[in-house]
């Protein structure tokens, strides 16, 4: 497994958080040994399992772009809208919707560099170059 976070690369059955989990092995947080950071794992939980399946049946049908709907990365720097869409590997877009962004949600980009983060309601989002590049806004007309 990869880490979101830092990018190191860990197998999950050497973790030691999973041993001091009340929930043993039933837990499905992983949590990673360089940084710290904790993520659900999608294939422990019946939700993500179910998320991931829709976003499966949807990447089967081919669908062209919402019209009208800009990559993120082209957006200047505090421009707001709406996620028109989010394409990519279902692993990811179940770990992206665990932080709300999901098609319709409004969504701002609070700056571009040295990374792309975005406001999703109270939350802050730094996102990969890589992630971003996948998401996919629909502009607020200016008042």
């Amino acid at each position: 497994m990869r880490c979101a976070m830092c990018g190191y690369e860990f197998e999950q059955t050497d973790l030691t958080c999973h041993a001091a989990c009340p929930l043993g092995a039933a837990c499905s947080v992983v949590c990673c040994p360089r940084c710290g950071y904790s993520t659900v794992d999608p294939r422990r939980t019946s939700l993500a399992s179910r998320v991931m399946g829709l976003f499966n049946r949807r990447s089967e049908a081919v669908a062209p772009q919402p019209e009208g709907a800009v990559p993120l990365l082209d957006l200047p720097a505090g421009a707001c809208g709406h996620v028109a869409d989010v394409e990519g590997d279902p692993a990811r877009l179940v770990q992206l919707s665990q932080y709300g962004l999901l098609p319709g949600t409004p969504i701002t980009l609070a700056r571009k560099r040295p990374v792309p983060i975005v406001r999703i309601g109270h939350t802050d989002l730094a996102l990969d170059r890589s992630v971003a590049a996948h998401v996919y806004v629909d502009l607020d007309p200016t008042p």
